[in-house]
């Protein structure tokens, strides 16, 4: 958790100068569409309490606010939500904004309509905790959103005989993203999971999955897209192909 926390802090300026992530749409990872185009979250925000977890600069709960909904937003990264300070108060809106990890939140109370976490959980040490942290917040008729990378998009794309595609050894053991300082030292990871993974976490925080989306990537839209860098453009030919990322709506078992 520490070494989260060393990393996020030490890159938070540059990844926000590079990143363009959008608080005029609600993003669900880079190229994809967002939600005026996927239609996941639910038609009236109004009221609505929304806690978002692994937050980064709460773009997405500035978004959510700006509709009106009442947001908590947490972070480990004390970097990143100095950024969601300050762009919070460019947007006009007021959020409630926590520095804590998701592997044990502290200072998280009540229940919540909405809790949806964009890009974050594969940072957690313990992801399945965290989803039950999400479940033990849920209100009787809330959601949970979660979206993460897609198994897939952590294989290597190749060009074979003139025809490109996938290549990954195991999917079952999907390769993890592994971040190294300038000495060579490990930083942080970035593990990915099988679908399959995942869903037990769901299920077994007492959640079931109403919806699952492979969200599509198409080229022609990606300069319209709420979350993109140059960097994740590289990846335009192989993201129209493979899933990128996954979503997952869940609700609480009756």
């Amino acid at each position: 958790m520490e070494n989260n926390k060393k990393y996020w802090d030490s890159i938070a300026d540059i990844y926000q100068d590079i990143t363009h992530i959008s608080t005029n749409d609600f993003h669900f990872g880079p190229l994809v569409p967002g939600d005026k185009s996927l239609n996941v979250l639910p038609d009236d925000l109004k009221g609505m309490k929304c806690l978002e977890i692994g937050c980064g600069a709460a773009q997405n709960s500035i978004y959510l606010a700006k509709q009106g909904a009442d947001c908590t937003a947490f972070d480990i990264s004390e970097e990143q939500i100095k950024h969601a300070h300050d762009l919070m108060k460019k947007e006009g809106v007021e959020i409630q904004l926590k520095c804590t990890g998701m592997d044990h939140p502290e200072g998280i109370t009540g229940k919540f309509d909405l809790i949806h976490s964009v890009y974050a959980i594969s940072f957690a040490e313990h992801p399945a905790e965290v989803v039950k942290f999400a479940a033990s917040h849920l209100s009787d008729n809330g959601k949970f959103l979660l979206a993460t990378s897609h198994p897939l998009a952590q294989g290597e794309w190749l060009d074979v005989e003139d025809e490109q595609g996938l290549f990954l050894p195991d999917y079952f053991n999907v390769p993890v993203d592994i971040r190294y300082d300038d000495d060579g030292s490990e930083e942080i990871r970035s593990v990915t999971y099988p679908v399959s993974t995942v869903a037990d976490w769901i299920y077994g925080a007492g959640m079931c999955i109403e919806r699952i989306l492979e969200p599509v990537v198409n080229p022609t839209e990606v300069a319209h897209a709420p979350y993109y860098s140059d960097d994740w453009i590289e990846y335009l030919t192989m993201f129209s192909r493979v899933p990128s990322v996954i979503i997952f709506l869940c609700h609480m078992a009756k």
